[in-house]
């Protein structure tokens, strides 16, 4: 004996998120501290001797209880539940006629049981057709025959053109599609049978009931014609249909849980169908892809922190998603796509920029969403790392544009953030959304990117290698690094020399895929950098006071100030990165096609130019500022001088090596990237790579080996035979350099007292040795001693304080103006 009891349960006063089943009653609660109120209702069909009205108490009895389920908890208090007998009619005799399948004759058959008739074309197989029971109506009703196992009557043709003249059916939906999926590997899938299969995949849609087998064949038959990668441009016409018909699919498959997803190796969908009463925001997301394998897809409340793609919906899209119901199939349903093989997608109105993200797209079921307020997030990872910084472009499917066949448009989508790996992106609408990279203005081809790359490393190897000469060159000789200008030059040339050495053994290192190692690496790299162009800042600033600010100008303790500044700055600079995120560093890549292809570097777009490359302009900018007063100054000293002067071609030529000894070592040859764009922008880039990296090479051409002082004390201590030279005693102090200490004046010797920027590697010198022969050194020595305040600067230790310097009368000024026009007619300006 057997009876039908209908169930109502009633819970109140849910204060927490509630996810309760009972008997036939699957309910999901959603309750975020507020109270609510349920019904649950449920048709049990119970087996008993006893009487109804005692069975059911017994149920009321069983029901009345606490459930609970990890940290959540219902209580089911008795006057919440009634259970009352229900009287149901069997389901009657019913006849089916299928066009494909036969005819089929179903026997009167009990509410809650299923029949079963034989299939015409393969009796050993069955077709099922449940009588089921509605639980607002109270009635039983037949459902659809389920004739799956069936054969159709007829074979289909064995290949797709001859499935032109077949008819969809509700019958016959689910074998053709498993049809086509069986003929793809033989197919030619040109233009006339990709128009078959997406005709009669979009007459499937529209037909039957989309049930989750049903969509997972579908997307396989499109899955398997993307993986295909057709550059047949005629597929473009399908695009827009193929985009409508996922989407159709989502809506119509047939679910029982919140939500349900559909994957293939790289196209996967997944519908939810969200309470609107407690909606405060959604996010789909892409957890794991590679490249058509291991494709898993989730939904969750709050945004993704680790994901190859996903969409983040705001909570003022609770508009969109209906009233209230209790029922969750009243809800409206929310769809996420994605596409990780994106030929699809192709814009022929694209020139210059190349899709470089997958492809998603969301929308809400019977809604269309535009100009929100609070906009979508989109955040999708790059397919290939955007290692030249190109600019971006979040974009989404216009199926407008091009003539109906779709395209990429900018409008209402924002790029929020981008750097080598992501990109985040904020639109005011819901379609389907990617990321283009802008290759107009970055990225040469792979034989030029070789080329420049072999060529860096070539460079900074050769520069290593002179730098340490020109650092072995002066720490040898102890009368070559005397002066302030020498010691700042050795500074420079360590700092150059490890940056190339780090450089060098970069991508070495990389390889090892440590990420301590790598991020130690990169930091290593970004602080020789920065120390480098300090010091070439520093070098510039010395020119400045050597030459521009020559009187009255002394600097206590100025080499160690130089070097607190040189080395001290960029180490406070990498100590704030590290502060703020260590993994601001990290593995980067050139290119695919590079060789040198890791590489550990700054990894974050905005840390990269706030401190290299914002600190490089702001020291290229006063370098270049220091270099033109510079030279003005010398230009117009000697266009006074040297009015008399009859071997201009000479000072010319001086004036040329000492700009370009001046240009290399302050670093002004970084001014070659600002020109590469456009025409001539590979051609401004082999000079960058060139000159930037051979920087080490020119430094030890105009400071050593074309500099008369160095080359002779290498002659007096590494030479013999006839290279060798006795020893060199005509040499030069430190003088009127700025920041030193005036040494006391040899009044025995005149030669020795003449003004001198002493310069044994960065500053312009007055050497009397390069006098003219008409040069009176005597009648020029007393100029000398009006450069300095004898209160200003302290004398040497051991040195007897002796004034050296005198006041100048008024009535000396024109004679002493006089004096010093003659000593500069007569000298010839040196770099080197």
């Amino acid at each position: 004996m057997f009876a039908f009891l209908k169930i109502q349960l009633a819970a109140i006063d849910f204060n927490q998120l509630l996810t309760f089943c009972v008997l036939l009653c699957d309910l999901t609660m959603n309750v975020k501290q507020m109270s609510q109120s349920y019904v649950c209702k449920a048709i049990v069909k119970a087996t008993s001797l006893e009487m109804q009205e005692v069975l059911s108490l017994r149920i009321e009895q069983l029901l009345n209880d606490t459930y609970e389920e990890g940290p959540l908890s219902l209580y089911v208090k008795p006057e919440d539940v009634a259970v009352k007998p229900i009287a149901l009619m069997d389901c009657p005799q019913s006849f089916s006629h299928t066009t494909y399948k036969g005819n089929y004759s179903w026997p009167l058959t009990s509410p809650a049981t299923e029949a079963e008739v034989s299939c015409r074309k393969n009796p050993l197989q069955s077709a099922q057709r449940s009588c089921a029971i509605s639980i607002e109506l109270e009635q039983a009703f037949w459902k659809k025959p389920n004739m799956t196992e069936c054969k159709l009557l007829e074979e289909l043709p064995n290949n797709i053109l001859d499935l032109h003249n077949i008819m969809i059916t509700e019958d016959n939906a689910q074998d053709v599609v498993q049809h086509i999926l069986y003929l793809l590997p033989d197919a030619t899938l040109h233009m006339e049978e990709l128009e078959i299969i997406t005709s009669k995949i979009s007459d499937i849609v529209g037909v039957a009931d989309m049930t989750v087998t049903l969509a997972e064949t579908i997307l396989s038959i499109l899955n398997y014609i993307l993986l295909q990668k057709i550059e047949d441009q005629n597929i473009r016409k399908m695009t827009n249909s193929i985009l409508g018909t996922t989407e159709e699919i989502g809506y119509k498959v047939t679910y029982t849980e919140r939500n349900t997803s559909v994957i293939t190796t790289s196209l996967a969908l997944l519908v939810t169908s969200p309470d609107p009463s407690v909606f405060g925001g959604l996010a789909f997301g892409v957890t794991s892809y590679n490249r058509g394998m291991d494709l898993k897809i989730d939904v969750q409340e709050n945004p993704f922190k680790n994901a190859l793609a996903s969409v983040f919906l705001p909570k003022s899209l609770k508009k969109f998603l209906g009233i209230e119901h209790s029922d969750p199939d009243k809800h409206s349903k929310i769809q996420f796509k994605f596409f990780g093989m994106t030929s699809l997608f192709a814009d022929d109105s694209l020139k210059k920029e190349r899709l470089n993200t997958y492809v998603v797209g969301a929308s809400i079921e019977h809604a269309s969403i535009q100009n929100l307020n609070e906009p979508v997030t989109i955040t999708l990872q790059h397919v290939d790392r955007n290692t030249g910084n190109a600019a971006v472009h979040c974009v989404f499917w216009d199926f407008e544009k091009n003539n109906g066949l779709g395209g990429w448009n900018t409008s209402g989508c924002e790029m929020e953030y981008t750097d080598m790996n992501y990109t985040i992106c904020f639109c005011n609408h819901l379609t389907h959304f990617g990321v283009l990279l802008d290759l107009s203005r970055t990225q040469t081809d792979i034989t030029h990117d070789r080329i420049l790359t072999l060529l860096s490393y070539a460079g900074c190897g050769a520069s290593s290698l002179f730098l340490g000469i020109t650092l072995v060159t002066y720490l040898a000789l102890e009368k070559l690094r005397r002066d302030n200008p020498s010691k700042i030059l050795l500074n420079l040339c360590a700092a150059l020399l490890m940056l190339n050495m780090v450089f060098l053994t970069n991508s070495w290192l990389s390889s090892f895929n440590q990420p301590g190692l790598c991020i130690t690496v990169a930091v290593l790299l970004h602080y020789f950098l920065l120390a480098a162009f300090t010091w070439m800042c520093l070098e510039s600033v010395h020119f400045y006071l050597a030459l521009v600010k020559v009187f009255n100008v002394y600097v206590p303790k100025y080499i160690l100030k130089c070097c607190v500044a040189g080395w001290g700055i960029p180490a406070i600079v990498i100590t704030i990165v590290l502060i703020i995120n260590k993994d601001f560093y990290g593995n980067g890549s050139h290119s695919e096609g590079n060789p040198f292809s890791n590489f550990c570097w700054i990894q974050e777009n905005i840390v990269f130019y706030i401190s290299v490359v914002a600190y490089v302009f702001v020291i290229f900018l006063t370098n270049t500022a220091m270099f033109i007063t510079v030279l003005l100054q010398i230009h117009s000293v000697k266009s006074r001088t040297q009015k008399r002067s009859r071997i201009w071609k000479r000072g010319f030529l001086q004036d040329l090596k000492s700009a370009f000894s001046l240009m290399f070592l302050l670093g002004l040859t970084w001014g070659f990237v600002f020109f590469a764009w456009g025409a001539v922008r590979i051609f401004f880039l082999y000079l960058f790579s060139i000159f930037n990296t051979l920087q080490g090479f020119f430094i030890f051409v105009f400071h050593c080996l074309m500099k008369e002082e160095v080359v002779k004390q290498c002659r007096v201590h590494f030479c013999w035979g006839r290279c060798h030279l006795n020893n060199y005693s005509d040499w030069s102090g430190s003088g009127g350099t700025a920041g030193s200490t005036p040494r006391r004046l040899n009044h025995t010797s005149p030669s020795q007292r003449l003004w001198s920027l002493n310069s044994n590697g960065t500053s312009t010198t007055f050497n009397g040795s390069n006098f003219l022969p008409k040069t009176s050194p005597d009648g020029n020595s007393r100029i000398a001693e009006v450069h300095y305040n004898p209160s200003a600067v302290p004398p040497d230790d051991g040195e007897t304080k002796q004034p050296c310097s005198r006041r100048i009368l008024p009535m000396d000024t024109d004679r002493t103006i006089h004096r010093e026009q003659d000593f500069f007619t007569d000298t010839e300006f040196v770099f080197f």
